[in-house]
C-alpha cells in the first residue's frame, strides 16, 4: 500500500494514468480539475493484452472530449452565476434556461460522439479511463466521512457559492440520479448523496418567495448562505456522532429532541462566536449565553414542531425505508430519496429560523448587528418592529388556524429550496393522534372546517337551484309577459296607422 492509500500497480497502467492526469491538468480552464481522484484499483497485476488496449486515436478523442466538456462547463457555470443573482426579468430567465438546456444537450452529444469505449473496460487497462470519467465525481464521495465532508463544505464555502463544478451543473432535479450518485449508492454512502443534493440547492436563490414570513428573511443573502452551510455541516457531525455512539434505530425517536438542541447550540456558538459581546445600555453583554437562555421558547415554537426528523435520521443513518404518500419505499428508490431531501431542506430552514429567533428577541435593534447581518430594507427600527409583528401574527395564526387545519387534513407544511427561492409545500402524513389531542379553539377550527365541508356542497346546490329558478322566472315568465305587452303595443300602433278615419285627417 502506497503513501497515498492506493496499492502499487503495473508500469503500463501507471503510465496511462499519469498521461491522462497530465492531459486533464493541461487544460487550466477546467473548473473541477482539483476534484480529480483516481478510483480504487483492482488487486490484479495482470498485464493488459493488445486486444484490450485502446486504439491510437483514443487519447486524441479523449483530449478533445475533455476540452469540449471544459468549455461547456464554464459556459454553464456562467449561466448559473447569472441566474443566482436574481435580478433578471422573466424573459431573460427564459433565455438563460434555454441556453442552459442547449449546453446540456451539447455536453451529452460530446460524451457520445467523442466516447472512448476502449478505455472503459473493467480490467487494469480501464482504470485510468474510469478515473477520467469520474474527475468531477469521486472527490465528492470519498471513503472517509466526517473529515472529508467537512472539508468539502468548507472548500465550497470558501468559494463563496459563486462556482459549481460539473456534478452540480448536471442535475435535472430532485429525482435525477447522476453517475456520481450511482457511485455513492454502490459505496453505500446514501447520506452523502442526499446532503450533496441539498448542498447544490444552497448555491441558488435563497430568497423567501412564499407568502409565509420566516425569521431568516431579515438576513443578507451571503449571511443566509453561510448559516445554511454551517447548519448542514453540524447535521452531518451530529449523524456521525450518533453512528459512533452506536445508537440503535429504535432510540432515534427519543434522542431526536436532544440532537436538535445540540445542533442548535453548536450553530449558535459558531455563527455568533463563543466570546462575542455587544454593548447594550452601556453594558458589555455576551451574545451566545444570552441567546441560549431562550432554549425553552425555541424548543416549543420551532424545534419541537419540525416533522418526521426521526424518519429522516433513520433513512440517512440506517438506510431505513420511508413512507411516501400511499406507499413504503426502500431507501435507494427515487421516491424515498426525494422525500429525504425534502425533509432535510425543511430541517435546515427551520434550524436557521431557530437561530435567528432569539436574536430578534434579545438584540433585534442593535446597530452593530444590523449593519453586519440585516438587509438594507430592514434596518430601521420601524421596519424591524413591523417584521417582528408579522412573525408574531404568523405564529398565532399557525397555532390556532393553520396547524389544526393541517392536522385535520393529515398533512405537513414544509419549507424547501426551489429555483425561485424558498417555497412551501405540503406532504401527506397521518396525524390522527394529534387530532384527538386538540381542544379549545383548535378543536373549534376543525369542527368549523368539518361543518363547512358538510354544508358547503348542499348550500352550493341550493344557490344553484335558486339561481336557476330566478333565471326561469325572469326569462320565461316576466320576459314573455313583457314580450306580449310589447307585441300588443305594436299591433295597436299598426291598426291606428291603417284606420281610414285617421287617413282623412292626415290628408287634410
Amino acid at each position: 500500500m502506497g503513501a497515498d492509500g492506493f496499492a502499487p500497480r503495473s508500469l503500463p497502467v501507471k503510465q496511462l494514468g499519469q498521461l491522462i492526469e497530465q492531459l486533464c491538468r493541461s487544460n487550466d480552464k477546467n473548473p473541477s480539475i482539483e476534484d480529480f481522484v483516481v478510483d480504487s484499483f483492482d488487486n490484479s497485476n495482470a498485464i493488459p493484452t493488445p486486444s484490450s488496449l485502446p486504439g491510437f486515436l483514443a487519447p486524441l478523442r479523449q483530449t478533445l472530449r475533455l476540452s469540449a466538456l471544459s468549455q461547456i462547463d464554464i459556459a454553464m457555470a456562467a449561466i448559473e452565476t447569472e441566474r443566482r443573482r436574481g435580478r433578471s426579468d422573466l424573459l431573460t430567465e427564459a433565455i438563460l434556461a434555454g441556453r442552459y438546456r442547449e449546453l446540456k444537450a451539447a455536453r451529452w452529444l460530446m460524451n457520445r460522439l467523442l466516447a472512448t469505449p476502449g478505455l472503459s473496460h473493467s480490467g487494469p487497462s480501464g482504470v485510468a479511463s474510469d478515473a477520467v470519467e469520474r474527475i468531477r465525481e469521486v472527490r465528492r464521495y470519498p471513503e472517509g466521512s466526517e473529515q472529508s465532508r467537512s472539508f468539502r463544505l468548507q472548500r465550497s464555502r470558501s468559494h463563496g457559492g459563486g462556482r459549481q463544478d460539473a456534478l452540480s451543473l448536471g442535475g435535472d432535479g430532485p429525482l435525477a440520479v447522476t453517475s456520481a450518485e450511482h457511485i455513492a449508492l454502490r459505496q453505500g454512502n446514501l447520506a452523502s448523496m442526499v446532503f450533496e443534493r441539498v448542498f447544490r440547492k444552497l448555491q441558488g436563490n435563497l430568497a423567501n418567495t412564499s407568502d409565509v414570513p420566516i425569521e431568516i428573511d431579515i438576513l443578507r443573502d451571503e449571511k443566509k448562505r453561510e448559516l445554511f452551510f454551517l447548519i448542514l455541516r453540524k447535521i452531518e457531525d451530529a449523524l456521525d456522532s450518533l453512528s459512533r455512539a452506536g445508537v440503535p434505530p429504535g432510540q432515534l425517536q427519543e434522542k431526536t429532541p436532544l440532537v436538535l438542541q445540540d445542533i442548535w447550540t453548536a450553530v449558535m456558538t459558531d455563527f455568533f462566536g463563543r466570546y462575542y459581546t455587544l454593548q447594550v445600555d452601556n453594558l458589555e453583554q455576551p451574545v451566545v449565553p444570552t441567546l441560549l437562555e431562550e432554549v425553552d421558547i425555541v424548543q416549543a415554537s420551532i424545534l419541537g414542531k419540525i416533522p418526521q426528523v426521526p424518519s429522516l435520521f433513520g433513512h440517512l443513518m440506517f438506510r431505513e425505508s420511508l413512507v411516501v404518500d400511499d406507499g413504503i419505499y426502500i431507501a435507494s428508490t427515487p421516491e424515498a430519496m426525494n422525500r429525504s431531501q425534502t425533509l432535510l431542506e425543511n430541517l435546515l430552514i427551520q434550524l436557521a429560523n431557530a437561530v435567528i429567533q432569539p436574536l430578534l428577541n434579545q438584540f433585534g435593534d442593535v446597530e452593530l448587528l444590523k449593519k453586519s447581518l440585516y438587509q438594507r430594507r430592514l434596518m430601521t427600527s420601524r421596519d424591524i418592529a413591523r417584521f417582528r409583528n408579522d412573525l408574531s401574527w404568523r405564529y398565532r395564526w399557525d397555532q390556532f388556524v393553520n396547524e389544526p387545519k393541517a392536522i385535520f387534513e393529515s398533512q405537513y407544511r414544509l419549507f424547501g429550496f426551489t429555483e425561485r427561492g424558498i417555497q412551501t409545500r405540503f406532504i401527506y402524513a397521518p396525524r390522527r393522534e394529534e387530532l384527538d389531542q386538540l381542544s379549545g379553539l383548535q378543536r373549534t377550527v376543525t369542527l368549523a372546517v368539518e361543518a363547512r365541508d358538510a354544508i358547503s356542497p348542499r348550500f352550493r346546490s341550493l344557490v344553484a337551484l335558486v339561481g336557476s329558478g330566478v333565471v326561469y322566472v325572469l326569462t320565461d315568465v316576466i320576459g314573455r309577459g313583457i314580450g306580449l305587452i310589447g307585441r300588443g303595443i305594436l299591433r295597436g300602433v299598426g291598426s291606428a296607422w291603417n284606420d281610414p278615419r285617421y287617413r282623412g285627417e292626415r290628408k287634410e
